[in-house]
């Protein structure tokens, strides 16, 4: 998200994915809490230009407008006029620097905007009695001026996103345009991988090797066209005449299945929401409260210090799975179990059924990224993922090495030469880049396994593969020719 934007864009995409499960209730709980808050915020630029006319009240309001959707969708907190000291300085020093991209001169411009809504709630009677005491509000901005300034300064408390986009913002590109945006993410991908990584940590990078061209960026994404693209280069080479589909054992067991992390996710998902029968009560943004998120995550065997849902990949990937499929259902900010396309059984009392679920699910989780969009969550690399995934599920799986250029000693896969300059071809390293980041999407829910640079998938992700290269038609099995 980019403060001070009309509209803002989020360093993640989750938010999409949550609200595209939602039922007309849910959106009509939403649309409401929206429409209180343009109506508070049209009456503080009201107020402000009224009280000073040389104010700057429309950056004010977009800069609000900013943090109040950060506390409702971040932080559950909708209520305009709701502030503890708690909640500020949650928003402020950590929130606020994880998700918004903004320059240094807003982030010092940010709390003493806060601290004229809190006025403007107090005198028009929308400050809520629970709120920090209007007394203490002084001295807490104080501190939180200095601490909001500090963290925004932390590429630690960061997330990789802000911290690239944010140096992205720093070369002046328009992050609110797609087409900048997309040139400079073709920069990020073709810079060498430690100055990548550099960056994601730090956000800073003072002499990249390949230094940022605009005009240049925007000319090569243009020229790129994935149709009739050759077999990837970092992947073994097709045996002549081998066909990996013909390898495929369909006669699987409920064993295969319980040793798939994902479908062991998703049944844990459902019985958990299944043992209440009048369902588990959500935030207002959709997500499971935080001590039923602690609870699910112990159950799948994790303990970690819970914040949002959305966090945890191994928990939102089949959560997003059951919604699309129809396993579960939101109503009225309330999440139920439904019987989906096919009904849940329990393994040890229907093996067949939980068979025939263990399939279902995993060929939803396939579907499902084919069909997103990959700034909702979708797969990045298609087709090359498709072929890529094939090798994973193939017995001894896929060795994803990381590529380097000619002339370096190391060994690994070498980046093919752009024919027009003699250098690595950036165009041709970004599908390698796109190809990892889908395996490591589909290893953070569990649906294969990764250790180093080694990727396994198993003999029931491939049989899922089969069901999506059917339902892709020629588009798929051109990659295996």
């Amino acid at each position: 998200m980019v403060a001070g934007g009309a509209a803002g864009r989020h360093a993640g995409g989750m938010e999409d994915q949550e609200r595209s499960a939602d039922t007309p209730r849910d959106r009509d709980t939403r649309q409401r809490w929206q429409r209180e808050r343009e109506e508070v915020l049209s009456e503080y630029g009201t107020w402000r230009l009224t009280g000073e006319q040389d104010a700057p009240a429309s950056a004010e309001v977009q800069t609000l407008e900013t943090l109040l959707r950060l506390k409702a969708e971040r932080l559950d907190s909708p209520d305009v006029g709701l502030w503890s000291e708690e909640l500020t300085e949650e928003l402020l020093t950590r929130t606020v620097p994880r998700t918004v991209i903004q320059p240094r001169e807003q982030v010092m411009d940010m709390v003493p905007t806060l601290g004229r809504f809190f006025r403007h709630l107090r005198e028009t009677g929308r400050w809520r009695e629970e709120s920090m005491a209007p007394d203490d509000v002084p001295r807490i901005l104080r501190e939180l001026e200095f601490a909001a300034l500090e963290a925004a300064d932390d590429p630690t408390r960061r997330s990789f996103s802000t911290n690239i986009l944010g140096y992205g913002l720093s070369l002046g590109v328009e992050l609110e345009d797609d087409d900048e945006l997309a040139a400079f993410m073709h920069w990020y991908n073709a810079l060498p991988d430690e100055e990548r990584v550099a960056l994601s940590e730090t956000g800073r990078l003072a002499e990249p090797s390949r230094p940022y061209d605009r005009d240049r960026e925007m000319r090569e994404v243009a020229d790129a066209d994935g149709s009739g693209r050759p077999w990837p280069w970092f992947l073994p080479a097709p045996e002549e005449g081998a066909d990996p589909l013909r390898e495929v054992d369909l006669d699987l067991d409920e064993q295969s299945y319980r040793a798939n992390g994902f479908v062991r996710s998703a049944a844990t998902v459902l019985e958990f929401v299944g043992e209440e029968r009048q369902g588990r009560r959500l935030t207002a943004t959709g997500a499971l409260r935080r001590h039923d998120v602690r609870e699910l995550l112990g159950r799948m065997g994790t303990e970690t210090e819970v914040h949002s849902m959305w966090d945890h990949p191994e928990l939102t990937g089949p959560w997003v799975t059951l919604l699309d499929g129809g396993w579960i259902e939101q109503d009225g900010g309330v999440i139920r179990r439904a019987e989906g396309p096919v009904p849940y059984a329990r393994a040890a009392q229907d093996p067949e059924g939980f068979v025939e679920f263990g399939h279902a699910v995993l060929t939803a989780l396939l579907f499902g990224k084919d069909a997103r969009d990959r700034e909702d969550g979708g797969f990045r690399g298609m087709p090359d993922t498709l072929a890529a995934m094939l090798e994973v599920c193939r017995p001894g799986g896929l060795t994803l090495t990381r590529p380097v250029a000619e002339g370096d000693e190391r060994d690994g896969p070498r980046i093919p030469l752009d024919e027009r300059t003699g250098q690595p071809d950036h165009l041709e390293l970004a599908r390698w880049v796109h190809v990892a980041a889908d395996l490591d999407d589909l290893v953070g829910s569990g649906a294969i396994r990764r250790q180093g640079d080694h990727y396994e998938g198993s003999p029931v992700m491939m049989v899922a593969l089969v069901s999506l290269l059917k339902e892709r038609g020629p588009s798929g099995p051109t990659i295996l020719s």
